[in-house]
């Protein structure tokens, strides 16, 4: 009876966790999943195949991992990127240029960012940004009119 309780507590855990996932909740999200490993606790190994049947065998579940990732990556990639690689060379480059900078307004609009992520690749966070002011959206400006 336990075994059971606890498969049920851990299934109600991680249906909560994507529930978050999809409402874009990440902070939820991440404080679940560490409440979840605080726990001490093993996951179940799950995974679901193509037709949402749940798998439990180990070596099923590395089949679909396998299979999952081959289909995607081996999309028509090159297909793809030749074109891409055609646009690029037909493209006018008096088109590029026609594009004016960005309004002082449309610059303000960076404000509208969401609190509490993560920085990207030049570890900027949302709150320094919306906190920089008047002059920090002048020089933002600034530089991608530069830009």
């Amino acid at each position: 009876m336990c075994a059971t309780k606890k498969k049920e507590w851990i299934n109600k855990t991680i249906r909560q966790i994507e529930e978050n996932h999809k409402r874009n909740e990440p902070r939820k999200f991440f404080n679940e999943i560490k409440h979840l490993r605080q726990q001490n606790t093993g996951l179940p190994h799950i995974c679901k195949d193509g037709n949402n049947t749940v798998i439990t065998q180990t070596d099923k579940i590395l089949n679909r991992w396998k299979e999952y990732f081959s289909t995607i990556l081996n999309s028509d990639l090159d297909e793809l990127s030749s074109n891409y690689r055609t646009q690029i060379a037909t493209t006018d480059i008096r088109t590029v240029r026609e594009i004016l900078p960005p309004s002082y307004n449309e610059v303000c609009s960076i404000t509208k960012l969401k609190s509490n992520n993560a920085g990207g690749t030049d570890h900027i966070i949302p709150e320094l940004i919306k906190q920089g002011g008047r002059t920090l959206k002048q020089r933002t400006r600034k530089l991608i009119t530069m830009i």
